[in-house]
């Protein structure tokens, strides 16, 4: 089944549709541009993250000696 239209016709949908098809497109591009700069912030935070915590790892362990492994005062373990 085919259908003829004339150009005059067709013209006014196509260029319609066109033109909805652009926006979208320009939605998606910004879209994308925008998760792109979060993503490099992120993986920019993810690496001071990474840096400061090995720097840590390597200073040793911070937040005290561990208690449990500490022995009971004298007479503690006698009560």
């Amino acid at each position: 089944m085919t259908q003829k239209i004339s150009y005059e016709d067709a013209f006014p949908t196509f260029k319609r549709r066109c033109t909805e098809l652009f926006e979208a497109n320009l939605l998606l591009e910004a879209r994308a541009d925008t998760l792109e700069r979060q993503l490099s912030a992120a993986l920019e935070e993810n690496a001071r993250l990474t840096q400061a915590d090995q720097g840590t790892a390597e200073a040793g362990p911070c937040g005290g000696p561990d208690l449990a492994a500490v022995p009971p005062y004298p007479g503690e373990a006698d009560s």
